[in-house]
């Protein structure tokens, strides 16, 4: 059971530092001290050597472990960044707890990614622990998986919760169950792009782990590398499907940017997670000019994108917003492609 909790990020920060700067004085005065002891032998006065400095090292390493997952959980659920106190309710007591409950979750899901058949022996352990035989019999192996996911709603803020959930998946179980809410681009509405509600298999949730692991430094290289690589419609629902930190939603609509629009991508989908995060459109407006281009390019030949593209430019180019600097660059990628079209129209 998780508990509540109120953190000033500001200060629990500085509290980490003080720690680490006390272990750098134990690890820098213990092999001194070690050797004075060896050297004296039996003179030594002392009896316990420095086994109580070792203790502190410890103490110090895990309460800095233990603070910094409190501090990143607490910044994953509050989703308003204030100054000060915050607070919130955890879904786990520590750590420690929040790891082990992942790996059931994952577990299930693989095993269910594996059995498609129906009935009893199919049914994996769900990640609650719910006594799996009565629950799974005559369920089809999407139902278990579903209900796995489903069950990993709400938990996903916990970072620790989020890296153990991916790193026992897979980026290939990932990749396979995220592309499972790939919805093709039919033309229709831009809302319509993507299932709003996840899907069946919680592609949501998915997402919002990615997220949460991501944005506190818990993925590996290889995740990284499925960014560069993934399809398409995989990496759309990554950025729709949940916030994604304004670096990593700029890594994929840089990539799905260089690739034809026929590799199966929308603008649609990258502006929808552009109006959200307006400051990351700045960047890529500023930084990236090629790619913004293909993208303002993309989003004017569909009707979809105008409201959205709308408000996304009016927010990262508004004055004041993000970097002054960042921001007059980004003005001119948006008029230097406004004069490109409206050559292109008096041609």
């Amino acid at each position: 059971m998780g508990e509540f909790v109120g953190i000033d990020p500001r200060w629990a920060q500085e509290v980490i530092r003080r720690m680490e700067a006390g272990k750098g004085v134990l690890g820098r005065t213990r092999p001194g001290l070690d050797a004075a002891i060896d050297e004296a032998g039996q003179d030594w006065a002392g009896h316990r050597g420095t086994t109580a400095m070792r203790r502190a090292w410890e103490f110090y390493h895990e309460s800095q472990q233990d603070l910094k997952w409190r501090v990143d959980t607490l910044e994953q659920l509050v989703p308003v960044r204030e100054r000060g106190m915050l607070t919130g309710t955890f879904p786990f007591g520590s750590e420690t707890e929040a790891v082990p409950a992942a790996e059931r979750t994952a577990h299930a899901i693989l095993r269910a990614l594996d059995q498609p058949a129906t009935g009893a022996d199919a049914a994996p352990e769900t990640a609650t622990g719910a006594e799996a035989d009565e629950q799974a019999g005559g369920e089809e192996a999407g139902d278990v998986m579903e209900r796995a996911l489903a069950g990993a709603e709400g938990k996903t803020g916990d970072p620790a919760y989020a890296a153990a959930l991916l790193a026992t998946l897979g980026p290939d179980a990932f990749t396979r169950l995220l592309s499972d809410q790939a919805a093709p681009d039919t033309g229709g509405p831009a809302e319509d792009a993507v299932p709003a509600d996840g899907g069946p298999v919680g592609g949501r949730v998915l997402a919002e782990a990615f997220a949460s692991a991501e944005r506190t430094g818990r993925l590996g290289d290889a995740w990284y590398e499925l960014v560069d690589s993934a399809p398409a419609g995989v990496l759309t629902n990554l950025v729709t499907l949940a916030s994604q930190s304004g670096a990593m939603l700029n890594r994929v609509a840089t990539g799905l940017l260089g690739r034809p629009p026929a590799a199966g991508w929308s603008p649609r989908a990258l502006i929808q997670a552009y109006e959200r995060d307006p400051l990351a459109f700045q960047q890529l407006l500023a930084e990236h000019r090629d790619e913004a281009r293909v993208l303002l390019d993309a989003a004017a030949d569909d009707p979809g994108c105008a409201e959205p593209l709308a408000s996304a430019v009016h927010e990262a180019l508004k004055p004041g917003a993000g970097v002054d600097g960042l921001r007059e660059r980004a003005w001119r990628t948006v008029v230097r492609g406004l004069g490109a079209t409206l050559e292109i129209e008096d041609r």
